[in-house]
């Protein structure tokens, strides 16, 4: 009996043993631990819809906290809320206390700011404005509107962009990293120059003259928006680039979806037998020729498409709701396709 209890006390004594080492251990990872001289630094991403809770698999993965740990001290001593948006500098021996204030106080390097391919401006406004404290929505509004101040960038005065549309289809899309004090101008100035960056790659140029598919930039920025929008990969994108040139040239509508769901902001790949009948210059179903300007802002293959199209024998052209597309040479061809593919 007398050993039973003995063993019964050391048993106790080591769990209180491994119980305080755990808290010693913790209390100095929550609060009193600090990196050393030798200690590597590693970039996170904060991302708008991130929280504590979801980052801490993130953190675990460059061994900057115990995932466990982490998100029982968030729980317990606060800090779900408030982080904000950015890149931000995270050493390992940081404290967790010292990791949450860094993300609290706003201490980000800077902004990283993911644009998808075929987004609209809008589209764009409401990422920029959830990345961007700063920035509200009317900020974006004067700085990609009609009457923008960047319409005066050397890009958008040589392509020709009318005055009666905004900045659509001149803003690229992809990846950038801005300080946290870049204002909406700063922003558009850097995607237009990037734009022009983009088509000077794939050599759009070529394609605007008197003898040419198009009479300005501006034009084949607009082709290039539609193609966004209408399929998805490089091969398709010049496929249906070339059909839509030999439209243009005989004087074809166009019959792009996607510029009829422009207008009613829908997303659907066939849209409805009302919406054709809209009356707007955006619905070329209705009016032949390319619209007033971009539906959207292409990526690096719609402006490469445009660029060098895939001469083919086809004017018509469906997609079905899994992507797939489907061509025709003749209207009763498609005719055929549209009762085959389309439910």
């Amino acid at each position: 009996m007398a050993n039973k209890l003995v063993i019964g006390g050391m048993a106790v004594t080591l769990a209180v043993i491994v119980f305080l080492s755990i808290v010693i251990h913790q209390v100095n990872r929550f609060w009193l631990a600090s990196p050393k001289a030798e200690a590597q630094t590693y970039e996170v991403q904060i991302l708008p819809s991130d929280s504590l809770s979801n980052l801490a698999p993130v953190l675990a993965a460059d061994k900057l906290v115990n995932p466990f740990w982490f998100k029982v001290y968030t729980k317990v001593f606060g800090g779900e809320t408030g982080i904000d948006v950015g890149t931000y500098s995270i050493s390992e021996g940081m404290s967790y206390a010292e990791i949450i204030a860094t993300l609290h106080n706003g201490q980000a390097n800077e902004v990283t700011l993911t644009i998808p391919e075929g987004f609209t401006i809008k589209q764009m406004g409401e990422r920029v404005t959830a990345s961007f404290s700063t920035i509200a929505a009317d900020d974006w509004a004067h700085a990609t509107g009609q009457f923008s101040p960047e319409e005066s960038l050397p890009f958008v005065v040589a392509a020709g962009k009318p005055d009666g549309v905004d900045l659509e289809g001149y803003l690229f899309p992809d990846t950038y990293n801005f300080e946290q004090s870049a204002t909406a101008d700063d922003i558009v100035t850097k995607l237009v120059t990037t734009m022009a960056e983009k088509v000077q790659t794939v050599n759009l140029a070529a394609q605007v003259g008197t003898d040419k598919p198009f009479k300005s930039l501006h034009e084949a920025l607009t082709l290039a928006s539609i193609l966004e929008k209408e399929v998805r990969t490089p091969t398709t994108m010049a496929n249906v680039a070339d059909i839509f040139l030999k439209r243009l040239a005989v004087g074809m509508a166009l019959q792009a979806d996607s510029t009829v769901n422009y207008v009613t902001g829908g997303d659907s790949p066939s849209v409805s037998f009302d919406d054709l009948k809209i009356d707007s210059p955006y619905n070329t179903y209705m009016y032949p020729g390319l619209p007033p300007g971009p539906i959207s802002n292409p990526g690096l293959n719609a402006l490469a498409a445009v660029a060098s199209p895939s001469q083919n024998p086809y004017y018509y052209f469906l997609t079905d709701d899994e992507g797939n597309v489907y061509y025709a040479a003749t209207n009763e061809e498609h005719a055929a396709n549209k009762a085959k593919y389309l439910k």
